[in-house]
């Protein structure tokens, strides 16, 4: 440390050089993610496998979106009129514009009645959206240039634009957090330390550490094609600012203290990185691997996380070589305008706390056991990965939607394509036959509204097909098209539009009854996707790839993903924060107790962000996303106020273990409430986003510190911790308690 402090204006000259360099040329990762998107999923997933086929059948790439036109007073023959030149124009820059298959009721007069509403209110025209690198916002100015003449409402909507409309709302939630949560510091830290000096230079350290993490995860995300999603930019901002600010505090306290003995400042500094310092790089390892595990994810939006991985080891580096340079060169300046330059006063409230935990161990740990078990009970959640839901209807692509939904159904907005690949062209009876059982036996699956497929192109059984007295086993009309009807001009325009040129690709359009994104029409696509095996089993396309793409398919596929994802990487999190643990405190029963108590604030997180979602937002379920990154804050950050217990308690090593365990509570207590109090609040400025995916995570992030930092780490680990030594006392096992030892105790005596 005496080297950093003598090289000390070098360091910083790299820092600023790297801080400089690394912004300067950082690409932009909010233009990424828009031309991206967000996909988690893998390649081989069933509904991208699904949209693969779908792509090369159509031959285009891209999703399927709408555009709307609506009139709340019904559209009028002007309205029409103006739709009609509006589209025309559309057709007209179709190539340029990226529209391939564009379905309106005007040029396909026989689409009427599927887009147009029966109130005549609303009238919607389809397509494939082939982006070609280009920003859904550009394309989007690029269609609305287009309608500059059409003075009827209208709304695009559809996959792309909706996912485009709610990564602007992520991400303009995320830069209000980043102002507040800047602002929540200094004011926190002002409070603290009666200092204006230290909450700006905490805050500009750790700034430094921002922006060379997100310098060097950008040009990961950029050139390395690593995943990036809406949350990335926010958990970074979170962790590292509320982290960050949490170890400043530690060690300026330490400082402090260090100061107030009457050492020089770099005896000071010195001392403190001897202990504070080593509490920090602990605490910052466990963090670091907590973050780092989720590489081994296969869920693109987990394995985004890792870029927190990234900010704290950039974290770490500033603290042990920038924040030096700040100490030396302010020194006892840093705490101006107090003259006193005085220890920070300890926690009695924390001691008090533990001290009556270590006093009566087991009645501690069974009242907390009992207090726990209706959060534990209540703490399963029902995930909603409605988008909508958790945006509002007052984005243009959701209000579209929702006035398809109003006036048509949802299901018909988005609808779910079954997609059959064969080897060989299925333009023959053979084929055809299993395509119309499978059509018929979809109709029957719950939650289905319609089916629409080459031999139902309405959407209903035409009779003719079944009119050749031809029968099956159980004596049912046998379904079959004559010869000459299968080279009809007829049939052929129906082939082309559900087949591939080749014909060795079908489709089937699927209109659920529900809401796309909702529970219910997950559940219809699980039914779904039963029924695709069950139906083409024994026909000629039993060894046919066949799939469901579509958002309720790729929402279903996420759900799957993600919940085998979490339960992998939660328990590879757990054992790495347990390794971290056994390697700080060298103790096992205490790195058990440590992860009992993380466990146990996380399962309290969860059944409160329930009662949250129930009760306060009235949403229909805890947002897919919650509960995983609840679950990683909690234990990644929780671990370090547990280590920062730890350490102090390590100190104490030769005095009696319950007395030892009182005084690192009294001595490290308000440190620890402090950092919690500052990684809440950073948190808590996700509430005035209105989004309700942060609005639920912030909800369960400061409920799990809450409890955490007031009952679990004052109270149940220290009982838990005792509570051997306890047994073996009431045994008669242990005669009298060991007044003095020599090496840190197994048991945490």
């Amino acid at each position: 440390m005496r080297s950093i402090i003598k090289w000390r204006w070098v360091i910083m000259s790299i820092w600023l050089v790297a801080t400089v360099l690394l912004t300067a040329f950082q690409p932009d990762v909010n233009a990424i993610l828009h031309e991206r998107g967000q996909d988690p999923l893998t390649e081989d997933s069933p509904s991208k496998v699904a949209g693969k086929l779908l792509a090369k059948m159509n031959e285009a790439q891209g999703l399927s979106d709408i555009l709307i036109f609506y009139n709340e007073n019904k559209l009028t023959d002007d309205d029409m009129k103006q739709i009609e030149s509006g589209i025309g124009n559309l057709r007209m820059k179709q190539e340029e514009l990226g529209l391939r298959q564009l379905i309106d009721p005007i040029a396909v007069p026989e689409a009427k009645s599927s887009l147009i509403s029966p109130d005549g209110t609303t009238l919607m025209a389809s397509f494939i959206l082939e982006k070609d690198g280009r920003s859904v916002d550009t394309i989007q100015e690029e269609i609305e240039a287009a309608l500059k003449d059409v003075k009827v409402e209208h709304y695009l909507s559809g996959e792309d634009f909706i996912q485009n409309d709610y990564i602007k709302a992520t991400t303009d939630g995320v830069e209000k957090s980043a102002a507040l949560t800047v602002i929540f510091i200094l004011v926190v830290l002002i409070a603290m330390f009666r200092s204006i000096v230290i909450p700006f230079v905490s805050l500009a350290a750790v700034g430094v550490s921002y922006l060379c993490s997100m310098g060097i995860a950008a040009q990961i995300i950029d050139k390395l094609n690593f995943p990036i999603t809406s949350v990335t930019q926010m958990l970074l901002v979170l962790i590292l600012f509320g982290i960050g600010t949490d170890y400043n505090i530690l060690l300026f306290n330490r400082f402090k203290e260090e100061l107030a003995r009457g050492s020089s400042v770099d005896d000071a500094i010195v001392t403190s990185y001897k202990t504070a310092g080593k509490t920090i790089v602990y605490s910052i390892l466990t963090v670091f691997i907590a973050f780092a595990g989720l590489t081994l994810s296969d869920f693109g939006i987990y394995k985004s996380g890792n870029v927190v991985a990234i900010g704290a080891a950039v974290l770490v580096l500033e603290i042990l070589t920038l924040t030096p340079f700040l100490m030396k060169t302010l020194g006892t300046k840093l705490f101006w305008p107090s003259k006193k330059v005085s220890s920070h006063k300890e926690s009695r409230f924390w001691a008090k706390l533990t001290q009556v935990s270590v006093k009566r161990p087991v009645l501690t740990t069974v009242v907390i056991i009992i207090l726990l078990i209706p959060a534990l009970l209540t703490s399963g959640q029902k995930l909603s990965f409605d988008q909508l839901e958790e945006m509002g209807y007052d984005h243009p692509s959701t209000k579209g939607f929702s006035l398809v939904g109003d006036h048509f159904s949802r299901g018909q907005a988005l609808p779910t394509t079954v997609v059959i690949e064969a080897d060989q062209p299925m333009d023959h009876n053979d084929a055809l036959s299993a395509v119309e059982k499978l059509t018929s036996n979809l109709k029957k699956v719950d939650g289905v509204a319609a089916v629409s497929s080459v031999t139902q192109p309405q959407g209903t059984p035409i009779e003719f097909f079944y009119a050749s007295g031809q029968t099956e086993a159980d004596g049912t009309p046998k379904f079959f098209v004559p010869d000459q009807l299968l080279a009809s001009p007829d049939f052929g325009k129906s082939m082309a539009g559900f087949m591939s040129k080749d014909r060795k690709i079908t489709k089937l359009i699927v209109i659920l009854k529900d809401d796309p994104y909702s529970p219910a029409a997950l559940d219809t696509i699980e039914r779904i996707n039963k029924q695709l095996s069950l139906s083409l089993q024994g026909t000629t396309l039993a060894n046919a790839t066949v799939g469901a793409a579509g958002p309720s398919s790729m929402t279903y596929d996420m759900n799957k993903a993600q919940i085998k994802s979490f339960n992998g990487t939660a328990v590879i999190v757990i054992v790495s924060v347990f390794i971290v643990l056994m390697f700080v405190i060298r103790a096992f029963w205490p790195a058990v107790s440590i992860v009992l108590a993380l466990l146990a604030s996380y399962y309290v997180a969860m059944s409160a962000s329930k009662l949250v979602t129930e009760y306060v937002i009235g949403a229909d379920g805890v947002s897919s996303f919650v509960p995983f990154f609840s679950f990683i804050v909690i234990v990644a950050v929780g671990v370090d106020y547990s280590i920062f217990l730890m350490m102090r308690y390590k100190e104490y090593g030769k005095i009696d273990p319950k007395e030892a365990i009182v005084k690192s509570a009294k001595s490290v207590g308000g440190v620890i409430i402090s950092a919690m109090i500052i990684l809440g609040g950073t948190f808590a400025t996700l509430i005035p986003s209105g989004l309700v995916l942060l609005i639920e995570l912030a909800a369960a992030v400061i409920v799990g510190l809450v409890v955490l930092c007031y009952i679990l780490l004052p109270m149940l680990v220290p009982a838990l911790i005792v509570l051997p030594r306890a047994f073996k006392k009431e045994r008669n096992m242990e005669p009298e308690a060991v007044k003095n030892r020599g090496s840190y105790d197994p048991y945490g005596g």
